[in-house]
């Protein structure tokens, strides 16, 4: 990819920590030990570490990340894209899936999306010289990985962050990167017709950070993130004719929206942190739209940063998250409120971190790492799947 070392770190921090509260340096992988409680069983993906997870029917699951690999000559870090798949129908044993032409790409997959004809896309970071941006379809039961090439000329370094999809007719992902010339930042937005992908422009989006988008139908599209001009939090929404910002409750210090999440059009989830000061901690974040206005929903004292949002039958929801202190786990339902979902208690010397959850009736699946902390910082160590 050609990217620096420096860059690479942002990337990885920005990914596994959130709200950079850790700065990590790549180290050997290693196996996690058992869960301690709460029902969870944990899988080691070792040196993969898991960004997203899928479940595109109820017995199978997909858990997206990358391979990390420094080289011990110059410590630069290179991603390979990397699948793990688990079907309940064959035994449940999570196995790596063969990605043809993944060793091609200096990637991470960052999210996967399923629609419910039975298509899926995941989206991942540019690659070298022409590449584009990784972009790949399930098809015939295989991934095939293709780039997205519609990126705004002179665009360097681009991440889809997130991909969401109504059919494999119609899908829309969203991410940022920056300008060859001045490294400023890009925010980018891309539409699939079926045939390609092609850029889209939102008015007033030239100093946004765009982290999710949800395609409800093809119109009805919300899109998520910050507005790094006011400090405050950010969502968009497509009525199939144009975009129009939506106000979202303010903060003294600053806001951003990591996922979002819709049941119906009047019933959408979205979560993140906020900050009254820039000392504070960052602070969970959930929102609720009704159809005309973004209300915030309070959780239990304490709750850091949340990443991911899961819908859950019933009208519930789960919610993941945390900082390099503790990880967070959550889940919501009409009658009984917030819940703690009881995610293995961090191991002093590998603790847990968590930034993707996905539900299916009863079950839930969370990607996430182990890292080292010691005086020197935190460093990766293996990934992680947990389920229950």
């Amino acid at each position: 990819m050609g990217v620096s070392d420096v860059t690479v770190k942002r990337r990885i921090a920005g990914q596994l920590a959130g709200v950079g509260a850790i700065t990590l340096v790549i180290s050997g992988t290693a196996v996690a030990g058992p869960t301690g409680g709460g029902g969870w069983a944990e899988a080691s993906t070792g040196k993969v570490s898991v960004m997203s997870v899928a479940q595109p029917s109820p017995s199978r699951t997909w858990a997206g990340g990358a391979a990390i690999d420094e080289n011990p000559e110059d410590g630069t870090i290179r991603f390979t894209p990397a699948m793990y798949e688990r079907d309940l129908a064959r035994g449940g044993a999570w196995k790596q899936t063969v990605l043809p032409g993944a060793d091609a790409w200096n990637s991470r997959i960052n999210d996967i999306s399923t629609a419910p004809d039975g298509s899926a896309f995941f989206v991942g970071d540019q690659g070298t010289n022409s590449q584009g941006v990784l972009v790949g379809r399930h098809v015939a039961g295989a991934w095939q990985l293709t780039s997205s090439t519609g990126l705004p000329d002179g665009t360097v370094e681009a991440s889809l962050l997130s991909v969401s999809a109504a059919s494999g007719q119609d899908a829309w992902a969203v991410g940022q990167g920056y300008t060859q010339d001045t490294y400023e930042h890009i925010p980018v937005v891309q539409h699939w017709d079926g045939r390609r992908w092609r850029s889209v422009q939102i008015p007033g989006s030239a100093n946004w950070g765009l982290n999710q988008v949800e395609e409800v139908a093809p119109n009805d599209v919300w899109i998520t993130g910050m507005d790094y001009d006011t400090g405050q939090s950010l969502a968009v929404h497509w009525d199939g004719r144009q975009w129009t910002r939506t106000p979202t409750p303010v903060f003294p210090d600053s806001a951003v929206l990591f996922d979002i999440a819709a049941r119906t059009p009047t019933d959408v989830w979205a979560v993140g942190w906020s900050r009254d000061t820039d000392k504070q901690r960052p602070a969970g974040l959930a929102l609720h739209w009704d159809g005309t206005s973004w209300t915030q929903v309070p959780l239990p004292v304490g709750t850091f940063s949340l990443q991911a949002i899961t819908l859950r039958p019933h009208g519930g929801l789960a919610v993941v998250g945390g900082n390099d202190d503790v990880a967070v786990g959550l889940t919501w339902t009409p009658a009984a409120g917030w819940r703690s979902l009881d995610l293995p208690e961090n191991d002093p010397q590998f603790p847990l971190g968590v930034s993707s959850v996905v539900s299916s009736g009863t079950h839930l699946t969370v990607g996430g790492w182990h890292y080292l902390v010691d005086d020197d910082g935190d460093s990766f160590m293996s990934g992680a799947i947990l389920t229950r």
